[in-house]
């Protein structure tokens, strides 16, 4: 049972955070200074283990090949995670903590969701040390590439869930820092909140020729753009409007760039989002339909579509009790109703797997709002102690309750 004295820790969680703001604050600049790719964030997760052992966690590495979980308790158990790794981008920023791993960065917030999840791990050991704790087991998952797959299609999610790292977990919990949401405000919903996330390579194959005599090749890059026309009447005319799904071609290119040259091969990379699982292999149809007009004019084609990852549902009953948290740390004001999000996290995984909830934390810098993904992305550090704070009020409100 928890002490008499647990309402009071917990409504001191906020303050506890703010006063050890100036580690995460470290935590954070020292993981953006030195980001690494997905699958090879060895140094962060080497940072992440030395401080978690340094507060007592029972930790295990080489999970996933560089993600890592952190137990402390037994029985009972929530799950809190972060994610590791850095985008191939060459930072914009002249901050002393700015990218030095050239081509890297952490364009995404990754740095910023381990360092509110080492603080939340230092509030938990705080009341598992003060007695302030219910009984059951904490346990932090760090896991590498929730930004790509590995050769096999998988992410680090898939991999930390086929290596055990949910073994015995009854929910899971997990933030995204959101730089259109001001600090010191969230934004969570229950139910479908992000997109599944496909990913497709397509090749389409004619026959070269010289460009002087285009009736005696096929020409590929004519096939594409038929292809490429086809490809985006998908979602308006081969679907249901209400529905929300996005495809999109992100990048096309022909295997010669001579003009005299009728190109045999163009390749198209896209992606499809979604939030009804039963349209991934609707989705898969229609383009293989799209992509038979190649064939039909004479061409081939191949198609390879990868569900990258499935979309993230939160749970009901976990997402409410994460929302009174942050209510009761923020204030009702500051917990704003969640939107649908074509973006997408690998969380769904998880959320597939036992009861998840994702949430935003806002972290706004004012006056000078900074996208996801792009060179100059940065956040307003005062946003750590917030997110730290309603991930560690949250896992052991879940320990309470359960």
């Amino acid at each position: 049972m928890m002490k008499a004295a647990e309402t009071s820790f917990k409504q001191q969680l906020l303050e506890y955070a703010r006063a050890a703001k100036p580690s995460m604050v470290e935590w954070r600049r020292a993981i953006h200074s030195y980001p690494e790719l997905s699958f090879f964030e060895v140094e962060t997760s080497q940072l992440v283990a030395e401080s978690l052992t340094k507060m007592g966690f029972d930790v295990k590495t080489g999970i996933a090949r560089t993600g890592l979980i952190a137990d402390m308790g037994s029985g009972r158990t929530i799950v809190l995670r972060a994610d590791l790794d850095a985008l191939p981008i060459v930072e914009n920023s002249t901050t002393q903590y700015s990218s030095r791993n050239e081509g890297v960065m952490h364009a995404c917030g990754h740095d910023a969701h381990v360092a509110c999840a080492l603080g939340a791990a230092a509030l938990v050991a705080k009341a598992f040390k003060s007695g302030d704790a219910p009984n059951g087991r904490v346990r932090f998952l760090f896991q590498p590439a929730e930004e790509t797959v590995n050769a096999e299609g998988k992410s680090g999610a898939a991999m930390m869930i086929a290596e055990k790292a949910l073994e015995n977990a009854e929910g899971i919990i997990a933030l995204h820092v959101f730089p259109d949401i001001p600090v010191g405000q969230i934004s969570i919903k229950d139910g479908q909140f992000l997109a599944a996330c496909d990913s497709f390579d397509i090749k389409i194959k004619g026959s070269q020729s010289h460009g002087a005599y285009p009736q005696e090749g096929i020409d590929a890059i004519v096939l594409a753009a038929q292809v490429v026309q086809a490809v985006q009447s998908i979602i308006s005319r081969r679907k249901s409007a209400l529905d929300p799904a996005v495809m999109s071609l992100g990048g096309i290119r022909s295997g010669t760039y001579r003009n005299n040259i009728i190109a045999e091969e163009v390749e198209l990379t896209g992606t499809s989002r979604y939030f009804d699982s039963a349209l991934h292999e609707h989705l898969l149809d229609e383009l293989h339909r799209a992509c038979s007009i190649a064939t039909t004019l004479g061409g081939s084609y191949s198609l390879n579509y990868v569900q990258d990852n499935p979309p993230v549902i939160n749970d009901p009953g976990l997402t409410e009790s994460v929302r009174q948290c942050a209510i009761s740390l923020l204030g009702a004001e500051k917990v704003l109703p969640g939107q649908l999000q074509m973006g997408a996290d690998d969380f769904g995984f998880f959320s597939a797997h036992l009861p998840g909830c994702y949430f935003f934390l806002g972290a706004e810098i004012a006056g000078d709002r900074r996208k996801l993904h792009t060179p100059s992305f940065d956040i307003d550090e005062n946003a750590l102690p917030i997110g730290a704070a309603i991930l560690a009020s949250s896992a052991l409100t879940f320990l309470e309750h359960h």
